[in-house]
């Protein structure tokens, strides 16, 4: 195995699976994050990557929903191209690029237990500071389709590291994402953004709304249920739900303000329905995923940063997510009334 290739410390291993409150409590940057920086930058200074991260332009959208743009032109012309995805039951398919081909330097951190079942690989064509991959149970082979497994770990994560700025982020097949190997994007994402606070809608049991917001969707909180065992069965409810009605769908989680007080002692994972999106996606162009119904606004093109607005990012969100958003809001909670009414809740 390469030199780049590291089993996380045992003393960045919490104790147990939902210490992420006390890990921000103890320190700044736990070993884990400091692990994955160093891993990270290795690769980029050993010439792993496409690029060399490169962002251009960073700016503040005026306007309430206070969107951040990036300019990357990167992104846009130098990364692999995306895979043709046709369906949401598209099948694995041995023949088309696979998180099985990465070279040993783009395996940078083992989650397992020295198995490399779970992994964290760089991702060679970065949007931000240490964008990498989770690659859950990776020698299985399994489309890019959450699993219960997967979503453990992304959330087990926010567990190892203490950093406010991570960011975990998942596309369904026909949401963008690029390649039908299951995955999750993680990222560092340095500046606040709006929905770490604002207000959602009661709905029903732990389940809120997002509704005063242009992408409508769905957000559980850590704070609203017992433990990461709860936050991921709810989670997965409302994702499974999507998947198994063939929703596309994109997931974003993200640490956040408690209910009062300004520290963030909390974990959001929002979920948004979202119209489909076939074929061979083009990444020159605003790509609307999981960053940018969350509000971090990817941008590949000069010409697109110069003119983008509030008015115009807040009009793609509303189109991609109102209608999908209304279309299953009574099957989420008809399932929703169905979990609460099982023993033990």
């Amino acid at each position: 195995m390469s030199q780049y290739f590291n089993t996380v410390p045992k003393n960045c291993i919490p104790e147990t699976s939902d210490n992420f409150v006390q890990n921000i409590k103890k320190c700044k940057e736990s070993n884990f994050d400091r692990v994955l920086k160093e891993k990270w930058e290795e690769a980029q200074t050993k010439g792993v990557f496409r690029y060399k991260l490169n962002i251009q332009g960073t700016k503040v959208l005026d306007g309430k929903y206070q969107f951040i743009a990036q300019l990357n032109t990167d992104r846009g012309y130098n990364r692999r191209s995306p895979e043709d995805i046709t369906s949401m039951t598209q099948f694995f398919n041995e023949k088309r690029f696979n998180f099985m081909q990465l070279t040993p330097a783009e395996q940078i951190m083992d989650l397992s237990n020295g198995d490399e079942e779970d992994i964290i690989a760089v991702n060679v064509s970065p949007i931000e500071y240490c964008h990498s991959l989770l690659l859950p149970q990776r020698y299985k082979r399994l489309p890019q389709v959450v699993t219960k497994h997967s979503l453990y770990k992304a959330i087990e994560i926010f567990s190892l590291s203490s950093s406010l700025y991570l960011r975990m982020t998942f596309n369904s097949l026909c949401a963008y994402a690029s390649v039908n190997h299951l995955h999750w994007h993680l990222y560092y994402f340095n500046y606040r953004m709006l929905l770490e606070y604002t207000d959602l809608e009661e709905y029903i049991g732990p389940v809120q709304i997002l509704r005063n917001y242009p992408a409508k969707g769905f957000c559980i909180k850590r704070s609203n249920v017992r433990d990461i065992d709860d936050l991921v069965v709810w989670a997965f409810l409302i994702i499974n739900y999507l998947q198994q009605t063939q929703i596309a769908h994109n997931v974003y989680i993200t640490r956040a303000k408690a209910d009062s007080g300004e520290e963030y002692k909390d974990l959001r994972i929002y979920i948004w329905a979202r119209k489909s999106t076939k074929g061979i996606k083009d990444t020159t162009i605003l790509v609307p995923a999981a960053c940018e119904l969350f509000g971090h606004i990817l941008v590949r093109a000069e010409e697109t940063y110069r003119n983008l607005s509030e008015e115009y990012v807040a009009h793609t969100l509303i189109d991609i997510t109102e209608e999908p958003f209304l279309l299953v809001l009574d099957g989420v909670r008809n399932l929703i009334q169905k979990q609460l009414m099982l023993p033990g809740l």
